[in-house]
C-alpha cells in the first residue's frame, strides 16, 4: 500500500512541475512600440518553452499613420532577430547581408511580416541552457544605427523539458525503492 502512495505522490509531483509550463506555453507572447507612426511588433508562439523546442518568432511592421511610409536599406535582408540573456548576445539570425539598396512602402494600415524560427542554439551552434531570454526583432541590414528605434523585444523562459523532470523523479523513486528493498 505504501508503495502505491509513493508512486501516486511522485506522479502528482511530476504532473504539477510540468503543468505550469504547459499551461503558460500555449499563450502567444507579444510586445510592440510605435515610433514615427509605425508600429513595430514582435511575438513568439508562447512565453515558456521546454529546452530544445523551436521558438516561432514573428516581427511585423505596420503603418498606423495617415500617409505612406517608405523604408530604405543598404543591404538585404533588411530585418534581423537577436536573442540575449542578461543583456549578453546569444544568437543572431542574420550575420551577413547582400549589398543591395532595397526599399518598400507601406500605405496607411499596410504591414509587412517577417517570420523566423530559432532552434535554441547559440551562435556557436550549442544548445542554450534553461533560463530567461530576450527575443528581439528589428530592422538591421547591416546598419542598425539607422533603425535602432525599430527594435522591440519580448521575454521568454526556457525550462527543462517536463519529460526530463518526470524521468528524473521516477528514476529517483526507483533508486530509493531499490535501496529500501536491499536493507
Amino acid at each position: 500500500m505504501r508503495c502505491r502512495i509513493e508512486i501516486a505522490v511522485l506522479v502528482a509531483v511530476a504532473f504539477v512541475f510540468g503543468m505550469p509550463s504547459m499551461v503558460c506555453a500555449t499563450l502567444i507572447n507579444s510586445n510592440s512600440i510605435i515610433e514615427y507612426d509605425i508600429e513595430y511588433y514582435i511575438q513568439t508562439d508562447k512565453s515558456v518553452y521546454g529546452l530544445g523546442e523551436d521558438v516561432e518568432m514573428l516581427y511585423r511592421v505596420t503603418n498606423v499613420g495617415e500617409g505612406d511610409a517608405t523604408f530604405w536599406f543598404g543591404g538585404s535582408p533588411e530585418w534581423n532577430f537577436w536573442v540575449e540573456k542578461d543583456g549578453q548576445h546569444i544568437w543572431k539570425a542574420v550575420n551577413g547581408w547582400y549589398l543591395d539598396i532595397t526599399q518598400f512602402t507601406l500605405s496607411p494600415g499596410g504591414y509587412k511580416e517577417y517570420p523566423y524560427i530559432w532552434d535554441m542554439r547559440d551562435d556557436e551552434d550549442i544548445l542554450v541552457s534553461a533560463g530567461e531570454y530576450s527575443v528581439i526583432g528589428g530592422f538591421d541590414a547591416g546598419a542598425a544605427e539607422n533603425y535602432e528605434y525599430s527594435k522591440v523585444s519580448v521575454g521568454v523562459e526556457i525550462v527543462p523539458e517536463p519529460t526530463s523532470i518526470t524521468l528524473l523523479t521516477v528514476g529517483l523513486f526507483g533508486v530509493i525503492l531499490n535501496r529500501k528493498r536491499k536493507s
